[in-house]
């Protein structure tokens, strides 16, 4: 379940408040909420959270190298795929373009997980998008570098986890001519409509 507007809070939101947005964040980048056995996992991220101790910005990091988000996104995932996700979860759409993925998958590969999810949080454009007190969420681009790149916008914010598989994103499965929709990529018998720029 993608965030599709945002959730804010203060440095002085109560604990009450602060479960709300705890939610948010799950629902944003788990695309769900903890089961309970993950919940127990996530108690002491959780509970500095509510306290108080973390902002937005460090739960995000801490959650992304947790073992429920690494079993649920990396473990079984290729790293392009995992790249294109954490994307979805942490800045609000799709990479735009393959040199971004080389990029962060350059990154993935030689410093790890985290270092690339700190990357992505860090960045200006999760500033620019979000500050420090808004959780991600899916947002509309004021331009994209091509409409292929609107269109593949379009296609990850509906996807839940899995939808179309874990090992190709969405930026290559049209290129392929494969219909990856059920979680498994097939042939399709007619090229896509859809070329890359």
């Amino acid at each position: 379940m993608t965030l599709l507007e945002p959730i804010t809070t203060t440095h002085n939101a109560s604990p009450e408040e602060r479960g709300l947005v705890l939610g948010a964040i799950y629902n944003q980048v788990l695309e769900r909420q903890p089961y309970k056995f993950e919940r127990r996992q996530l108690a002491d991220l959780e509970k500095s959270f509510l306290k108080g101790k973390m902002g937005i910005r460090h739960f995000l990091k801490s959650l992304a190298v947790s073992p429920v988000y690494l079993q649920a996104f990396y473990e079984n995932s290729s790293n392009v795929k995992f790249i294109e996700n954490a994307f979805k979860h942490f800045l609000g759409r799709s990479p735009h373009n393959e040199g971004e993925i080389r990029h962060y998958d350059n990154m993935l590969v030689h410093q790890g997980v985290g270092s690339m999810v700190s990357a992505l949080i860090d960045s200006e454009e999760y500033r620019k998008e979000f500050g420090a007190f808004t959780v991600p969420y899916w947002h509309q681009s004021s331009h994209y570098e091509s409409p292929n790149d609107y269109l593949e916008n379009r296609l990850l914010a509906g996807e839940h986890a899995g939808d179309r598989g874990w090992g190709v994103p969405t930026l290559y499965w049209h290129e392929l001519h494969l219909d990856c929709s059920g979680g498994k990529c097939r042939p399709t018998l007619k090229p896509s409509p859809r070329l890359r720029s």
